[in-house]
């Protein structure tokens, strides 16, 4: 059965690179939107587009309702992540036929998506949440701990941990991530 997409491009240019990357895909109905005419686009149908950078994504899923596919050109994969939840998927564009389809499916049905994922979101300890503050701030280790009055030691143990619980791999992904999280329609938990 095949599975009716919408595809969104600014120009001629793009929507030609996004078809020929997605049309040999047979189990798909690709129908393209302008992004001007987003609005005008058929409800309920999962769309895909493409985005260079992080912040285009995040434009885009603002100005999307409906479930979106981001694709990108691979470089900042795990930032593009930071992006993903029940409505928004992102994929590398040179990632396998099997995976794009994959993502495809999972906008589908994000009820499994949540239920996956689980609803909790990721809670930080209010020390951890004080940790993401000031990093995002422009703070470094040294004067956090100063800031805190704690050791420095103590605040890479908080990064440790605030890593693991967001499941991000360095400061610049963290920034992000808090960023990410705390603007409007984004993940809220915890005390960040």
């Amino acid at each position: 059965m095949k599975r009716p997409i919408t595809l969104l491009y600014h120009n001629p240019t793009e929507r030609e690179r996004l078809m020929a990357r997605l049309a040999h895909l047979s189990n798909l109905t690709i129908t393209p939107v302008r992004w001007r005419a987003v609005g005008e686009a058929s409800g309920a149908v999962p769309m895909v587009c493409w985005c260079a950078d992080v912040i285009s994504a995040l434009s885009a899923k603002d100005l999307v309702t409906e479930a979106l596919l981001v694709l990108h050109p691979g470089q900042g994969g795990p930032l593009f992540s930071l992006l993903e939840d029940e409505r928004c998927a992102t994929c590398a564009i040179a990632e396998s036929d099997e995976l794009i389809v994959q993502k495809i499916e999972r906008l589908r049905f994000p009820q499994a998506y949540r239920d996956r994922v689980g609803e909790a979101g990721t809670y930080l300890t209010e020390r951890e949440a004080d940790v993401v503050r000031l990093l995002v701030s422009g703070l470094d280790t040294g004067q956090i701990a100063e800031r805190l009055g704690i050791k420095a030691a103590t605040v890479t143990a908080h990064k440790k941990h605030i890593f693991l619980k967001s499941g991000v791999r360095n400061t610049a992904q963290l920034v992000a991530w808090a960023l990410i999280r705390n603007r409007p329609g984004g993940e809220r938990g915890g005390t960040v």
